[in-house]
């Protein structure tokens, strides 16, 4: 197996040197990113889960590259995805939370801040990865969730050619048709969703869609953004599944739903099935595949042991994440690399294989020169930027890792952890006391960078009691 090595530095520009497709091949490459929503790290067989079964991307973990050390940009979806679609870190982006129906960030009375009120959509001036790979001449589908914007900032909006299914709204009514559940007060269509019939669950549906739109646009190079509202609640599955695991967990202390490990398998089934449909249309050698979740696993639905903490959390429980990369001939089969990378990477690396130049400033690395075992992205620090409250036991705060030291400024109350992931992965222990001098470099420099991408920083709460 191979493994890649490397430091981290912040970068904000990539070099497109990759000849992305060979001399005998004058079509790109077609791209498919498959994101799955609150997939866990731990959640599936190539990362240590053994009470789910995921055969299908273990099979994908063994034809290509599993990152071991993947993170997401965020602890919740919508920045997150920001940065998946722009390249550029929530902070840059000034889009630091989820967004919410009433048009701002959530926080309670009495909190020691007020979250930024900062960015509910991706500015239409913004590059987006679809807008990137226009004029190489792809054709670009949103296929699934959005939830990076209002109406008027949706695919469509945003250099999308098709956009099904993707809207302001981050988790569907119901997931069996028709995606709606009149017991709840909440019960809108989903829009840019058609077709079906009652009883179909909503991730085949999805994949339904995007073999088919493989299938009309196989003569083109072609950008598939499967986007999956799965494995996010409401946890809803077909009853045979459910039933499966709930035999199999029975007397056992997994901690893990059996409808969310239902999900995860649907889930595991229709990657499958995407991947079948790239193979028999004879597309697999010319087709880049990504698989990446959003964030971390939520605390009420799966177990993130023994990573510390859940989705919303800057514990590595929170931010940690599978991502698999596979493509014939380019990156070797069962391989892994455990630099550190995270989402925004994913739209550099998009970049150079498409040989095109992003024309804003992104923060994103290609992942390219990992690929035959080498060295990964050039950096030795990452950052997060999470101001905000999720729950009732999730603190807004911000985080550094700058090599194997990852040093964590929560707000409310004001505190500081600090921990060596080399020698305790799973922060067990707080070095913070230990190690004054390192704090107080790292504290400086966070602050630093949050300064130089002029984010929109919290306030303090005047109504604290």
């Amino acid at each position: 197996m191979s493994r890649c090595f490397g430091g981290l530095f912040l970068s904000f520009f990539i070099v497109c040197s990759f000849p992305a497709y060979t001399q005998t091949s004058t079509k790109p490459p077609n791209i498919v990113l498959l994101l799955v929503d609150d997939l866990g790290w731990r959640d599936t067989e190539p990362y240590g889960n053994t009470h789910i079964d995921t055969p299908r991307i273990s099979q994908l973990a063994k034809q290509g590259m599993r990152y071991t050390t993947a993170y997401a940009n965020a602890p919740v979806c919508s920045p997150s995805r920001v940065s998946i679609l722009t390249g550029k870190n929530p902070a840059r982006a000034q889009y630091s939370g989820h967004i919410t129906a009433i048009g701002r960030h959530r926080y309670p009375d009495n909190s020691a801040i007020i979250p930024p009120a900062d960015r509910m959509d991706i500015p239409l001036r913004d590059q987006t990865l679809a807008e990137l790979l226009k004029p190489a001449g792809y054709v670009s589908a949103s296929i699934g969730k959005w939830h990076v914007g209002r109406e008027g900032f949706w695919p469509h909006d945003q250099g999308f050619d098709i956009n099904i299914g993707g809207w302001t709204h981050g988790s569907p009514p119901h997931y069996f048709h028709p995606y709606t559940d009149p017991n709840k007060d909440w019960n809108p269509n989903i829009p840019y969703l058609s077709g079906g019939k009652e009883g179909d669950y909503l991730t085949d549906h999805l994949t339904d869609e995007a073999i088919a739109f493989m299938k009309t646009n196989r003569e083109k190079p072609f950008f598939l953004y499967l986007t999956h509202y799965g494995v996010h609640t409401p946890l809803q599955a077909p009853q045979q599944l459910i039933d499966k695991y709930t035999k199999r967990f029975a007397g056992k202390k997994t901690g893990i739903d059996p409808a969310y490990a239902a999900m995860v398998e649907n889930m595991d089934m229709n990657t499958g099935r995407v991947l079948d449909a790239i193979k028999s249309m004879g597309l697999e050698d010319n087709t880049l595949f990504i698989f990446y979740s959003d964030n971390g696993g939520a605390g009420s639905a799966t177990n993130n042991r023994p990573l510390r903490g859940d989705k919303g959390h800057l514990y590595e429980g929170g931010i940690r994440v599978p991502l698999i990369i596979k493509w014939p001939g380019r990156i070797d089969e069962n391989s892994s690399c455990n630099t550190p990378v995270i989402g925004s990477d994913l739209f550099a690396t998009i970049a150079e294989v498409a040989k095109q130049t992003p024309q804003d400033t992104i923060d994103g690395l290609s992942l390219r020169n990992s690929w035959s075992g080498g060295i990964g992205p050039d950096r030795d620090t990452l950052y997060w930027y999470y101001p905000h409250y999720l729950g009732v036991s999730m603190r807004p705060g911000a985080a550094i890792r700058k090599d194997n030291l990852k040093l964590m400024e929560y707000y409310d109350p004001m505190s500081v952890e600090l921990y060596d992931l080399e020698n305790d992965p799973y922060e067990k222990n707080n070095i913070a006391q230990k190690k004054p001098n390192e704090v107080e470099t790292l504290q400086a420099q966070l602050h630093e960078y949050l300064k130089s991408v002029n984010t929109i920083m919290h306030t303090p709460n005047p109504n604290k009691r």
